[in-house]
């Protein structure tokens, strides 16, 4: 059985003060895992899951736009515009079952109608089972006792599960809160006790737990559709031409159907401003009218929203955030460890990239997974 947990929004910086504690408890420890640009949450997760970045999966961001229309579509929840067919045969779900490998999934994003996971477990799903108010501990604790009673019951050969709550902590109080700081401990005191259950199923298995992404402090704020409604560009923000699309944070996605020079102009403009740190064009054709034309890559601590008057602001009290390019902003990178029966004891390495989680995991099944990444070499037990 082979187990894979998701702390969503742990720095590696911040993981590394507990590292010490998974360390002397055997797992092996990857010190930096490389993340996705943007820095997201389901970019992160697709990419973790298929194995290849977004220009396969074309899951850009938690918002995308229809290119056609400039439509904001928020991907929370059960959104089936990209969770289709496409998706779902990148995944490592599909080359699981295609080997004849059972899967169960608990509160990952962009599995919606997965036909190839055998139990799933939807966050959405989860929310609507608890009456009243939902807190993400009341969550974390269903993504708990899901891992639990799925690994109790010896049914699926690959569980993967996702816990929120220290993400979503650390953008409402900040990453160094004392909310945040306690539902960390919490977390590490739920992988003990999955730790714990895989133990007592008396079953070979491994455990891999990573961050997808980490966070870093909100300090101002900024607001690309507002400058393109004070520019000579208004006429085609109005014109529903041309749009930045983001949730509050370090990167927006920039959508456009005008021809590449005007592109290149506003692309120019942009990079040209003190809260900017580069504006990238994501160059080639595609089908997916999900595609933005480019990346607004914002510096460090400037936490980007994109309204368009006569909207107003909702994320003046975000702590902290994410969706700075990793290589930029250093916080966005995650962690790694892993313990198991074929994982290596206490073997420590520098880095690796998101993106190679997916074919370690198909090499530990001994199964093929088509994909960019690669087995991480090195924490994998080789036998002739």
């Amino acid at each position: 059985m082979n187990v894979l947990i998701s702390l969503d929004g742990l720095s590696h910086q911040n993981f590394e003060r507990s590292s010490q504690q998974f360390i002397m408890n055997g797992f092996s420890y990857c010190k930096k895992l490389i993340t996705t640009f943007p820095s997201v949450t389901f970019n992160a997760h697709a990419t973790a899951m298929t194995g290849s970045n977004h220009d396969k999966h074309l899951v850009f961001d938690n918002v995308v736009s229809r290119s056609g229309t400039m439509e904001r579509i928020e991907l929370y929840g059960d959104h089936e515009i990209i969770c289709n067919e496409s998706l779902h045969e990148q995944t490592l779900f599909y080359s699981l079952a295609e080997n004849e490998r059972k899967s169960c999934c608990i509160h990952w994003p962009m599995t919606s109608g997965n036909p190839y996971i055998h139990h799933l477990v939807t966050e959405s799903g989860s929310k609507k089972k608890i009456q009243g108010t939902v807190s993400v501990e009341e969550i974390d604790t269903v993504a708990l006792l899901e891992t639990i009673q799925a690994i109790e019951s010896a049914a699926y050969d690959f569980i993967a599960a996702r816990f929120v709550c220290y993400d979503a902590l650390s953008h409402q109080y900040g990453k160094d809160s004392m909310e945040a700081a306690r539902c960390l401990e919490m977390l590490f005191e739920y992988i003990g006790q999955i730790d714990n259950a895989l133990k007592k199923s008396h079953r070979p298995y491994n455990l891999i737990v990573f961050s997808d992404h980490g966070q870093s402090d909100v300090r101002t704020f900024f607001y690309p559709n507002e400058i393109l409604a004070q520019s000579r560009w208004q006429q085609n923000l109005h014109n529903n031409q041309i749009r930045f699309v983001g949730d509050g944070s370090g990167s927006l996605l920039f959508y456009s159907s005008l021809e590449h020079q005007q592109n290149r102009e506003i692309m120019d403009y942009f990079s040209g401003l003190p809260q900017v740190n580069l504006f990238y064009a994501l160059e080639g054709e595609s089908s997916s009218e999900y595609r933005p034309v480019g990346i607004l890559d914002l510096n460090h601590t400037v936490c980007g929203e994109d309204i368009v008057p006569p909207e107003q602001p909702k994320y003046r009290n975000m702590k902290s955030l994410h969706g700075y390019h990793p290589a930029n902003v250093d916080e966005m990178n995650g962690f790694m460890v892993c313990k198991g029966d074929q994982i290596e004891i206490n073997k420590i390495m520098d880095e690796t990239n998101i993106e190679n989680i997916a074919p370690t995991i198909a090499a530990l099944f001994q199964i093929s997974h088509p994909c960019d990444g690669r087995k991480i070499k090195g924490m994998i037990r080789e036998y002739d």
